[in-house]
């Protein structure tokens, strides 16, 4: 059998990771892990540079660690860099999942710590190594297949990822312990890990026992599956591309996905997910966005920044305005948009012939010649005024609404339509006396509320 060392050096040359005149930041806990990636470097003759984060969370534990490292470096006269970190007080503030804030820490550091010229070597590149194994690429592709992040996830980790790499990828945990103990190499045992509060932990105490027990090869087969799952991610993310370039239209800042057109499409469900979850949709919405094609117009789901609207034979892709900024832009000449819940507004450009004008306060007939796209709908303001139908002279609107005896709260919710900073329609109430419609109109843009119960 062919020794530890010569199988990591073969990787790192297959693989292309680093070589000998790049610069190596190795993350260092102190654990197995790390040691034995560390150990590993110097015998096949890297000289990395060791970097341990303090997270000051586990009291003498904590230093005890960190004296470890300490005396690593020292031991294998290597550069370290030594970063503390008030964890407790950050979580307090910021709040979150304790595993991600230390990773986000860790690697924010280490790459501060890549972008210190003092260190860099004179022709080569600096990377940030992680122990990494196959081990813990079986728990991440358990954990993304959980959380249904789809073909990209099922891929895992990869041995390169921008200025990460992962030279110990392809060995098991078991492979690093025999070779370690083989050596008499020490390490410390972080006693976190022997808890179950966190999922990843988990899944590495009773499922991965499970899994092995059952198929006593799982780590490493998993490791090559992904291996070649991310060949085929690699594939299918280019030709879904080209697909979603096909598919969806682009009107102005909207996308516009032709509900019929997607249903003709071998994959189809793949493509709505891989559009989708880009905008940080989650699977869950994405399974709920296929039903929304089923709706009525005007339904819709959120995500973030953005909202997926079903309208007519459409789902369309827009970024959505906060609430608190109380004003939409429409920027074509017929849409839907949500105003609230339960309250929608839809317009459309139509010929006069076509029109009869209405007197429902919840429709607005205005001559098209008088609409200029963009449109604003925004909330009233004090200082504003109109023109109310039937009127040749202009209004405040605050008197306008206490005329129409609008209450407080009422009036709290009353918006405009604005066009060439003129006030067109005030929704829902009156139309202004100079969009109306005259026996010259030949287009008329209609916009009409829709209550939905």
């Amino acid at each position: 059998m062919q020794s530890l060392p010569f199988l990591v050096e073969k990787f790192i040359e297959k693989e292309r990771l680093f070589s000998r005149k790049d610069r190596l930041l190795v993350g260092v806990s102190g654990g197995l892990d790390s040691v034995t990636l560390v150990r590993l470097l110097v015998e096949i003759g890297y000289q990395p540079e060791l970097a341990h984060v303090n997270y000051q969370l586990r009291g003498t534990e904590s230093k005890r660690d960190e004296q470890f490292v300490r005396r690593l470096a020292e031991e294998l006269a290597l550069p370290l860099h030594i970063k503390k970190i008030d964890t407790p007080i950050l979580l307090d503030k910021n709040g979150g999942n304790l595993q991600e804030l230390a990773r986000e820490l860790r690697y924010a550091w280490m790459e501060e710590l890549a972008g210190n010229s003092t260190h860099s070597t004179a022709s080569g590149r600096t990377y940030i190594l992680t122990a990494h194994h196959a081990n813990d690429q079986l728990e991440t592709i358990l954990m993304n297949l959980f959380r249904g992040s789809g073909l990209s996830g099922l891929k895992g980790m990869l041995p390169a990822r921008n200025l990460i790499r992962r030279p110990l990828l392809f060995a098991t945990r078991d492979m690093l312990e025999a070779w370690a103990q083989e050596k008499g190499y020490e390490w410390v045992e972080d006693s976190s890990n022997a808890t179950d509060k966190y999922n990843r932990n988990r899944i590495r105490h009773e499922l991965v026992p499970l899994i092995q027990e059952l198929f006593p090869d799982a780590v490493r087969r998993v490791y090559g599956n992904s291996r070649n799952l991310a060949g085929v991610a690699d594939f299918v993310r280019e030709q879904a591309d080209k697909s979603i370039r096909k598919l969806i239209e682009t009107r102005g800042n909207e996308q516009w996905l032709p509900i019929r057109k997607w249903k003709t499409i071998t994959g189809n469900r793949f493509l709505l997910f891989d559009w989708l979850s880009s905008y940080g949709f989650s699977p869950d919405q994405v399974e709920a966005a296929e039903a929304l094609m089923e709706s009525q117009t005007g339904q819709y789901l959120e995500s973030g920044e953005w909202r997926l609207l079903k309208n007519r034979d459409f789902l369309i892709l827009s970024r959505h305005l906060p609430r608190a900024e109380n004003w939409l832009v429409l920027d074509a000449p017929e849409g839907l948009v949500q105003l609230d819940e339960g309250l929608q507004l839809e317009w459309e450009t139509l010929d006069r012939a076509r029109v009869a004008v209405s007197d429902d306060p919840l429709v607005a007939c205005l001559d098209a010649r008088q609409i200029s796209f963009p449109v604003l709908i925004r909330k009233w303001k004090p200082g504003d005024y109109f023109y109310p139908l039937g009127m040749r002279k202009k209004k405040k609107l605050a008197r306008f609404l206490i005329d129409q005896k609008i209450s407080r709260s009422e009036k709290e919710g009353i918006r405009v339509l604005e066009s060439r900073q003129r006030i067109g329609w005030v929704l829902g109430q009156r139309i202004d006396d100079r969009f109306k419609i005259l026996p010259s109109t030949q287009t008329v843009v209609r916009f009409r509320l829709n209550k939905m119960n």
